[in-house]
């Protein structure tokens, strides 16, 4: 996870504490990030950090979540994986 100005980049490949740390680090900071980013290279691990990220966006609609928003992403375990997030 790294935080440079009003962008959080994080990785995909996050373990369960880490999904917990990163939502216990970003909740209190919601209003003051603008875009959440994902590192190239990493794979979705756990659906667990997907619906986290869903639940900031509809905590505050505004901030971007570029990985969310394309709503596919490939994993060599299990394919290519569709999700659709409604407002």
């Amino acid at each position: 996870m790294q935080f440079d100005g009003d962008v959080l980049t994080i990785g995909l490949d996050m373990s369960m504490e880490e999904i917990r740390e990163f939502e216990q680090f970003v909740r209190p900071r919601l209003e003051y990030i603008e875009m959440i980013e994902t590192e190239e290279g990493t794979v979705l691990r756990s659906s667990s950090l997907l619906s986290l990220l869903v639940s900031l966006k509809r905590s505050r609609p505004e901030l971007k979540i570029p990985f969310l928003e394309q709503g596919v992403t490939a994993s060599s375990v299990y394919g290519t994986l569709h999700w659709m997030c409604h407002d």
